[in-house]
């Protein structure tokens, strides 16, 4: 993600910032546009508009506790593979007695990498689907059955389902945090525009200016893109 903040603080304070702000703007909307031709009340309610956008964005709170359910869901389902292998485990060693050349074939040897990603644990269980069917006569006389290789199956794609899930909450998350970014800039950008024309119509009406300043960086020094007061430079539109 390239996009960067042009505001100091949280989203949720800058907007919280910004709403007194454009009250304000709209009540002395008069001054603005008797000082420069540039403000016009389609700015303004273009102004208005982009606050609204902003205000109705989701929360990046919203979206982390999604994405920590997936990332809770792939985990149970993790484990859930792991107790299954286990017991596939057992019925193995029973099929192929001291065979530890047959039991690495199983994935004896594998499973200790296997159990610490869904990613590894995915291919593992294809695998051993694939092993279980080639040597399946001695499992079937243990008592496996059809539905038992379709359960090596019906787990890995379970992980696998809810892999993706998970997947697609970290890219939504981007993604919100991305268009969450650009609209607050937005915002700040046109915010800036009449805060700089406020510091020359209210330099001698401090109660007023004061109001027309953006909050300073915390414990650290704004750098010369966003230094005095976040001045920003005005492209034509």
């Amino acid at each position: 993600m390239t996009q960067s903040r042009s505001y100091y603080g949280t989203d949720a304070n800058f907007i919280s910032f910004s709403g007194p702000r454009i009250k304000l703007i709209e009540e002395k909307h008069n001054d603005f546009i008797n000082f420069s031709p540039i403000f016009t009340p389609e700015g303004l309610t273009d102004l208005k508009v982009v606050y609204d956008e902003a205000c109705n964005i989701t929360s990046d709170n919203a979206y982390v506790d999604i994405q920590a359910k997936a990332t809770e869901n792939v985990k149970l389902d993790l484990d859930a593979c792991c107790k299954f292998f286990q017991r596939c485990k057992f019925d193995i060693q029973m099929a192929f007695p001291n065979d530890k050349k047959m039991w690495d074939q199983f994935g004896f040897n594998d499973y200790e990498e296997a159990r610490k990603s869904g990613k590894n644990m995915y291919m593992f269980l294809t695998d051993l689907h694939m092993v279980s069917v080639r040597n399946a006569e001695p499992l079937l006389k243990l008592g496996w059955t059809d539905e038992s290789f379709s359960k090596i199956l019906a787990h890995r794609d379970s992980l696998k389902a809810n892999m993706i899930l998970q997947s697609d909450c970290i890219m939504d998350r981007s993604r919100a945090t991305e268009n969450r970014m650009l609209k607050l800039n937005n915002l700040h950008e046109k915010m800036a525009v009449y805060f700089k024309a406020a510091r020359i119509l209210y330099e001698d009406n401090e109660e007023t200016l004061k109001w027309f300043k953006f909050p300073a960086a915390s414990n650290s020094k704004p750098n010369e893109e966003t230094k005095d007061e976040q001045e920003i430079i005005v492209a034509e539109n």
